[in-house]
């Protein structure tokens, strides 16, 4: 017990400093504050499959940021991920006070495992030319599957289907055409027998 109230201290005193540091950032006198989500669109990530990372940038502050930068080449190595679509930065000339802008790249995972998405770092500008950092969420761990680790969970498994069709066809057909075949010689011979 001793070790669970250790762990709800550090929870909680890990949100109290969060929600310090985030009141200091709203409270902040005539000055850009920049907020950044990060996220993927995709409900499963695998691998030779797009990945489309959307980047929401927010200004919480009292005033324009400008010149704001967004990088996140640091999280996507070009040995694991093809950039397909869009780039891994980007620049914005102006966010205003209370307003938001947004990015989207896609990508394509090279390889299969665990990654780690961290954050992307922005870089932005106040009005004394001051530049200052913040950075996007951070998206920890997530699994990247292999082709044939997707393609077992999510494909719709034809080829399975077809053979297990032609697999139930003969169980089915030859009681059927054996039932056909009869029922055909005993409706004959009784119009037959109806005619006698």
């Amino acid at each position: 017990t001793t070790l669970l109230y250790t762990i709800k201290f550090e929870e909680l005193s890990r949100m109290l400093v969060f929600a310090l540091f985030l009141f200091g950032a709203v409270s902040a006198q005539e000055s850009p504050v920049i907020l950044a989500s990060k996220d993927f669109l995709n409900e499963v990530i695998a691998q030779d499959k797009h990945l489309t990372m959307h980047y929401v940038i927010h200004n919480i502050g009292t005033e324009p940021a400008s010149d704001v930068k967004v990088d996140d080449t640091a999280g996507f190595s070009t040995a694991e991920f093809e950039v397909v679509s869009g780039s891994l930065e980007a620049t914005f000339d102006q966010i205003p006070a209370g307003g938001n802008a947004t990015h989207v790249v896609v990508l394509k995972p090279l390889v299969s495992g665990n990654h780690n998405f961290i954050p992307a770092l922005i870089t932005y500008k106040n009005s004394a030319g001051d530049e200052l950092v913040s950075y996007s969420s951070f998206l920890d761990n997530n699994p990247i599957l292999s082709v044939t680790e997707y393609q077992r969970k999510y494909s719709p498994h034809l080829v399975d289907w077809l053979i297990f069709v032609l697999l139930c066809a003969p169980v089915l057909l030859i009681p059927f055409l054996m039932w056909h075949a009869s029922h055909s010689k005993y409706e004959s011979l009784a119009a037959k027998a109806k005619k006698s």
